[in-house]
């Protein structure tokens, strides 16, 4: 069980702009949280992440690193996060060492 609830609402209107190709009124917090979190994972600022870490429990972040996180998310941006959601640093470096291992979408992507 979760040690905090989700504390689902409405994307706020300030978060929009890491959405830019979607109808953001139209983001369901529960049915597009793979999406957020890759987002705001990715490329969000404090703002984001601060409001991120409000919306989805540790286990849920735990979740998403595990099941997909780590195929998408940069090293730097995987790390943080499993610090930040409280993986074991046994089972964080594992997980490091699972995405360099891959082929993950950041390494062809162009810088900004």
């Amino acid at each position: 069980m979760s040690s905090q609830p989700d504390n689902f609402g409405p994307l706020p209107p300030d978060l929009y702009r890491f959405f830019w190709e979607y109808d953001q009124q139209r983001i369901d917090i529960r049915k597009h949280q793979e999406l957020i979190m890759a987002r705001l994972m990715a490329r969000g600022d404090r703002r984001a992440m601060t409001w991120l870490r409000k919306v989805y429990s540790g286990e849920k972040i735990r979740e998403y690193l595990f099941r997909k996180g780590w195929k998408v998310l940069p090293p730097r941006e995987l790390n943080y996060w499993a610090l930040v959601a409280g993986v074991s640093d046994r089972k964080r470096r594992a997980l490091l060492e699972k995405a360099k291992k891959s082929d993950p979408v950041w390494r062809n992507r162009l810088g900004h």
